[in-house]
């Protein structure tokens, strides 16, 4: 949206402006002072753009990735981790204070001028007087604010109404759409809607109702395959993976992409088809998003021993965390969590998944990124891949395919101008003249198989809370207890939260999450109530501790074994006892 207007734009229902620290602040974004390089004190990760000549604001990955802890009295800022932020109300507020904003009258004439007593256009002449100071009165000026003012909440309007539907259906089921709340977004979802409406503006959108938790970014250049489910590949097109990534992430977060179709030339006729051929202008910043990518390379991740020393978090009990490493061992952890080694600055990462069938945590994200489908009006005559089974619309797209085709289009766009980034990303991917191969359930299946879950290399892990991939458990220490008191095995009733806040950035430093308010004072602090019976916010699976989940049985070479049936080979482990859990804890400090 407009720049000037963000800066200059009350909230629907006061005179505070939207952007105020006071504001922001509610919606967890990390605040700054002005600097040289921030004049208007932007918090983490909005950032000023210009396109074609006009400003806009916008994000960067900072904003998703950009974390704080504070324990007693101090802030500990975590660039590349998982931030906080409540994008949903975000959007919402913003669409409620653009119309507040908005002039009774829908003439753009009478908007610009002074005549009108009503509560609305009283906002609209502030936001003139501020944005337009000693030219006020102008009355095409203020016409020409009108029409950006409307264009501005007519865009952000669209973008809720696509992706935050109050009720969805599906197979035949209506539910209540699920709030994010703090600290999850479904980007996903929000990626593949911005994606299909380039390609065709009257399409609705399929329900963001996955929110999972923002990845952590250290180690990410590092690892084969990225995202929860491991849908994109750092080391595909030739070791441009990482750029591909990144250039979809941008279309889905407000990059400005023009889908042009164009009749081939004569040449292009004569040697390659007949068929029109599509190009796709864009905002999209290729060498900063390269630059951007070199730093993530050498991004650590935190560690606790390091401000245990400098005083800002307690120091580690040592021959608890040793106890910690035996059960971590013992439990088998590392076989799907690879370890970091911190002396080594290659630590390439070949990602272990598990399909959500043996895992068995919420399949949402996962379904979703399978089934989501969208219009074939547009890509008819390009390659791409048809979902089965839609009744409605048997030639629609998949998700990935239409993201992969925007994409490619904005990377191909200007092709001469993009050699040196191009190459830049090649020759500086890790993964580089390295095979990539997709390992689920101990095995290499093929690359399209996407109905599954990674296993993050833990390193940092402290920092990252809540857990799974949705959020939907508050701290360590209940991740290795059952998801039912019924259910599990552990005696004494001792099962994971069924209810829990999320907002408090203050770290729980016993059972590492942040520390949770009960009581009429979890309202008073603004916090989201989190419940796991929601949809999409299970907090069932992965209770291998708890010795529910089974586990599969590896070969030396740590290949699944499977019986003469075909099926896996499976035991559980036993439950652990509270002081194995608490031991685990204190070792996962170490990472």
């Amino acid at each position: 949206m407009d720049y000037a207007i963000f800066l200059n734009l009350e909230l629907a229902k006061s005179e505070i402006l939207f952007r105020s620290n006071e504001n922001m602040g509610k919606y967890r974004y990390l605040l700054q002072k002005a600097t040289w390089d921030n004049e208007d004190a932007l918090p983490v990760g909005w950032v000023k753009n210009s396109y074609k000549e006009q400003d806009y604001i916008g994000f960067t990955c900072a904003a998703c990735h950009t974390t704080q802890v504070n324990h007693k009295g101090v802030g500990i800022r975590i660039d590349g981790g998982p931030a906080m932020i409540d994008v949903w109300t975000m959007f919402e507020d913003l669409e409620h204070a653009l119309k507040a904003s908005l002039p009774d009258s829908r003439d753009a004439a009478l908007a610009a001028r002074h005549t009108s007593p009503s509560i609305t256009d009283k906002r609209f002449a502030r936001l003139a007087d501020r944005i337009l100071k000693d030219q006020a009165l102008d009355e095409e000026k203020r016409g020409n604010l009108y029409v950006q003012l409307k264009t501005d909440h007519q865009k952000i309007q669209s973008y809720n109404t696509s992706d935050q539907p109050t009720t969805f259906v599906r197979n035949g089921v209506q539910h209540d759409a699920v709030h994010y709340g703090y600290a999850r977004l479904d980007a996903f979802g929000r990626i593949f809607n911005r994606a299909m409406s380039h390609f065709d503006s009257s399409h609705r959108g399929n329900p963001a109702d996955a929110p999972v938790s923002y990845p952590y970014l250290w180690d990410t250049p590092q690892h084969d395959f990225v995202q929860w489910n491991g849908i994109a590949d750092n080391g595909r097109a030739a070791g441009l993976g990482p750029l591909a990534r990144n250039t979809g992430e941008v279309v889905g977060v407000f990059g400005t992409v023009e889908v042009k179709q164009e009749e081939p030339s004569w040449l292009g006729k004569l040697l390659w088809s007949e068929k029109p051929t599509y190009s796709y202008p864009s905002s999209v910043e290729t060498l900063n998003q390269v630059r951007l990518e070199d730093h993530l390379k050498d991004l650590w991740s935190p560690l606790w021993k390091q401000l245990a020393a400098g005083g800002a978090l307690p120091p580690i009990n040592e021959s608890l965390a040793t106890r910690g490493r035996e059960v971590f061992d013992a439990y088998e952890c590392g076989a799907c969590h690879a370890p970091i080694r911190r002396d080594n600055p290659e630590r390439l990462v070949v990602a272990e998944l598990t399909s959500v069938d043996l895992i068995e945590t919420d399949p949402t994200m996962a379904s979703n990124a399978l089934s989501y489908c969208g219009p074939n009006n547009t890509l008819q005559n390009l390659n791409v891949d048809m979902c089965t089974g839609q009744l409605d619309n048997p030639q629609s797209v998949t998700g990935k395919s239409a993201m992969t085709i925007i994409a490619t289009g904005v990377l191909k766009e200007g092709l001469f101008r993009k050699i040196i980034p191009f190459l830049e990303t090649i020759y500086g991917n890790p993964w580089r003249n390295k095979e990539t191969k997709r390992h689920v359930n101990f095995e290499v299946v093929n690359k399209g198989y996407l109905y599954a879950y990674k296993a993050r290399p833990l390193n940092g892990i402290w920092a990252t809370a809540p857990f799974l991939h949705n959020g939907s458990i508050p701290n360590l220490y209940e991740l290795f207890l059952p998801s039912s008191c019924d259910g599990g095995k552990i005696p004494g009733k001792t099962c994971r939260s069924q209810i829990f806040t999320v907002g408090n950035r203050e770290l729980d430093t016993k059972h590492v999450g942040f520390v949770q308010e009960h009581g009429p004072q979890k309202r008073d602090a603004g916090l989201f109530i989190f419940d796991t019976l929601r949809t999409g916010n299970s907090n069932k699976g992965h209770e291998y501790a708890a010795g529910v989940t089974p586990i599969i049985k590896r070969n030396k070479d740590g290949i699944a074994i499977r019986k003469n049936n075909g099926e896996f080979d499976m035991t559980r482990l036993e439950p652990m006892n509270h002081d194995d859990r608490i031991a685990l804890v204190e070792y996962l400090k170490t990472l």
